[in-house]
Parts: structure tokens; sequence; C-alpha cells
């Protein structure tokens, strides 16, 4: 290691879900030393609709690690302890760092998104990539700052979208590559962060946060965008949704069935087709799609016994309207 390298860097670690738990464990791996762990505790988690929520106490009393459990979903100074710090890592926590915390250490923080930096900034980005029709991301480590995403960028390598990749099998392979990508800092440390490359913010576009309503599924859409709007949403997101006679059905997983079939028939956008022993087959706005895996107010439905499954077909599935005052109402497609 060159003499300009800091071998063994005082490191705070931060993080509640499950995507920044492997982060550390892969780290320790590699040999790199943790001071501190900050945290929250599963009810606060369920306070703050965390998704993918992990507890990292029970991976810090394994390997000896000092971990500090916060009381609500905010790290602020005096939770930094008083000894010189080196660098803060954040690697699955949904808030902001301020600019006071980030400040204590020598050489700031690192973080990690998802995109195509500068665009993409903000939130839900593998969802958001999905949705978008994209084929791949870049996963970019950087110099936290008080805003979101918009730092330096340390290390960067892209992770290919396929088609057949859904929001969960995507978070993984972002996961992994996160852990590395942290790992390759560490590596050069501090110089990476020294010569890290400026985003050009003039270009940056900011992705909105994504409320479960926004999961509303319209038939009228194509076959492709639906396909890519339900495996955006499904594990550990809250799911893609429609209506059947009123009752509230969640999608989370399904296909394009056949451009071939039923068109010689009149298209009614949402009209159950077919049922089949592995779900049912709907009408969109173009060729047909397979519902393969869905629930029904919380049971399941599809996979289900084939004369249950048929007695859908004929009846048309409605998309989702938010009324002004928040409520949602089940309207024709």
């Amino acid at each position: 290691m060159s003499e300009n390298l800091m071998p063994h860097p005082e490191i705070v670690y931060v993080t509640c879900c499950d995507n920044g738990v492997f982060g550390l464990e892969y780290l320790l791996a590699c040999g790199v030393s943790i001071r501190r762990v900050i945290t929250i505790p599963p009810e606060v988690a369920r306070q703050a609709n965390v998704s993918g929520y992990c507890d990292v106490v029970p991976v810090c009393r394994k390997y000896g690690i000092e971990v500090v459990v916060l009381d609500r979903y905010n790290i602020e100074v005096g939770h930094l302890g008083g000894e010189p710090l080196d660098l803060l890592i954040v690697n699955g926590w949904n808030r902001l760092i301020a600019g006071s915390v980030i400040e204590r250490f020598r050489y700031g923080g690192l973080g990690v998104h998802a995109g195509h930096p500068p665009i993409g900034l903000g939130r839900a980005p593998l969802p958001w990539n999905i949705i978008k029709g994209h084929e791949d991301l870049e996963v970019y480590v950087f110099r936290l700052t008080a805003q979101a995403d918009d730092g330096d960028i340390v290390a960067r390598f892209p992770v290919e979208i396929t088609a057949l990749d859904t929001a969960a099998t995507l978070y993984e392979k972002v996961m992994w590559r996160t852990a590395i990508l942290f790992e390759t800092a560490l590596q050069e440390f501090p110089r990476a962060l020294l010569e890290a490359q400026a985003q050009d913010l003039r270009f940056a576009i900011h992705y909105e946060k994504r409320e479960p309503k926004d999961g509303a599924i319209d038939f009228r859409w194509s076959c492709r965008r639906i396909h890519d709007f339900v495996r955006a949403q499904t594990h550990p997101y809250p799911g893609a949704y429609c209506y059947l006679d009123g009752v509230r059905w969640t999608i989370w997983e399904c296909a394009p069935f056949d451009r071939f079939s039923f068109r010689e028939q009149q298209r009614v956008p949402g009209e159950v087709l077919l049922a089949l022993p592995h779900g049912l087959v709907v009408a969109t706005g173009t060729s047909p799609i397979w519902l393969t895996e869905a629930e029904a107010e919380g049971k399941v439905v599809i996979p289900g016994d084939l004369e249950a499954l048929r007695s859908f077909v004929g009846r048309c599935f409605t998309t989702a309207i938010d009324t002004a005052d928040g409520t949602i109402v089940p309207v024709s497609g």
C-alpha cells in the first residue's frame, strides 16, 4: 500500500436495510475495520415504512462491533461519539444526512445510488429504471452531500437490466455490486475520494418518491408497459394493483402471453380472456398479458384452482384513480 493511503480509517457505517447488512458483512470479510454501526430498531422501521428493513444488531454482536440504535429515523452529531473519525459510509438508509454530520468526519462520507448520473437522482431508482424501460443502469459510490445523490463519483460500474429482471432480482444485483464498489473505494482511501469526478448537475433529473398508491395498473397501456410496471414493483415493494368487481388485486408477477391470440375479437382492456393452470390471460391496449401471481385483499388467488380461475373469465379488471380527498375509487378501464 502506498504511503499516501490510509490502512485503517476510523469508519462509521449506517444502515437499516438488507442491502446495507449484506455490504457490511462483505466489507468485514475483506478485512475492513468498522468502528461503529448506526441503525434503527424494528418499531421505528415500521413507523417509517422502511422497505427491505433488516436488523443489523445480530451481525454487530457476531463481529464485536459497537452499535448505536436510534429511537427515530434521523442521525444527529451527538450520535457519533467524541473521538476523531475519518469516514462515514451510508448504505441502506433512506434519509438525507445533515451537512453537520458529514462535516464531523475528516474525509466526509460515502453513499451509493443507481441510475444514469446525473439523471435519476432521488427516490426509488430501481423501480423507476424498470418502469422507464431502461436496459441498464450504473451503480455508483459518491461523496455525500446534504442533497440527494449529487456528490462527486468515487467508483462506478454498469449493471444490466434484463427482460427477466424484477425489482427483487435487480435489487440483489445492485446490492452485490455496491459492496464491491465500497471495497474498491476503500482500497484506495483516501486518494479515491480526492480524485472523485464531479457530476454535471446542469443536467440533473430527480425521480420522485413512489407511494403504494402509485402502483395502479391501467390495462389500456401496452402489454410491455404493464409487464415492466408489475416487475418494477414486486417484492420487496408494495406491488402493482387493480380492481375486479370492487375488490383490490395485487399483481406480483405477469408475463406477455401471445401476440397472435385473440386478434379476431374486439379488444376490451382489462377483460379476462382465458383461465389456464398458470393464471389469467387479460386484454391490454395491445396484446394480452398473463397474470401468473396475484392476491385479492391479501389472499392468494393465482396460482389457484383452475375451476375457480375460470369463474373470472369475461369479467373486467379496472384501474384505480385517486380522488381529491385521497380515497381510491375503482373506475372502468
